[in-house]
């Protein structure tokens, strides 16, 4: 029987932790059969609202704690304690609208694929910067290029994938690399996702948005040596 994990990687989110959690509870039942949150060494008081605003909620969830170690690292951490069928990353941060966890099971319910990606439309009100969008663009274009396969917003986080591919995945990216790094596990694995369009509201730098230049720049990098090193299973 299929069912879904969300997995919630933490880091500073105080300011967004209750809404969250609120918009979770207003995701119809039966569509999240648990909520894995993972508290990635906050040094605000996240996890203090986090197990406040889950008091009263309807959800099964489970709390999990560690170092500091990047949004790949809380995933590696939070998959362990998954029992679904089947696993979607969403971020703390709000950008992803929750109510596209709906859309994006049904794909897999409707049997049409295991793997869901979502992808952003950047539009004027939905762009964080204009050279944030298109070093989206440039990223997802180069992995087309090296891996000869369309996948129209690579970094998106709505990543949903059956649980037993999650657990088998390396892991060797660090941070946000982790966005590339599903992928390229499906590719050698010669696993297509498909894809769905999803909300998408960017927060500022001041509102916590975390991702830099120079992560843009290491993911890059990372996507040529891997592709140099990669090879597909028969």
């Amino acid at each position: 029987m299929k069912s879904l994990a969300v997995i919630i990687p933490v880091y500073n989110e105080a300011r967004s932790i209750p809404r969250l959690v609120a918009e979770l509870n207003d995701v119809p039942p039966g569509v999240i059969a648990e909520v894995i949150f993972v508290n990635d060494g906050s040094e605000d008081n996240s996890l203090e609202l986090l197990e406040l605003a889950l008091r009263e909620s309807h959800l099964k969830f489970k709390i999990l704690s560690k170092e500091n170690g990047g949004k790949s690292s809380a995933i590696k951490h939070g998959v362990r304690e998954v029992h679904a069928s089947h696993t979607i990353i969403l971020d703390a941060d709000l950008e992803l609208a929750t109510s596209d966890i709906e859309r994006l099971w049904q794909v897999v319910l409707s049997s049409k694929s295991e793997t869901v990606f979502g992808y952003r439309n950047f539009l004027a009100q939905s762009s964080f910067t204009y050279r944030y969008a298109k070093g989206n663009h440039v990223i997802s274009n180069l992995y087309g290029f090296l891996f000869n396969e369309v996948i129209t917003d690579i970094m998106c986080g709505y990543k949903l994938v059956p649980t037993s591919m999650l657990k088998t995945l390396p892991f060797k990216f660090k941070k946000y690399a982790i966005e590339i790094e599903i992928p390229i596990h499906l590719w050698r694995n010669r696993i297509r996702p498909f894809e769905v369009q999803v909300e998408y509201s960017p927060r500022s730098r001041e509102d916590g948005k975390g991702i830099t230049v120079k992560d843009a720049i290491a993911i890059i990098f990372t996507l040529i040596i891997s592709r140099v090193f990669s090879a597909r299973r028969a």
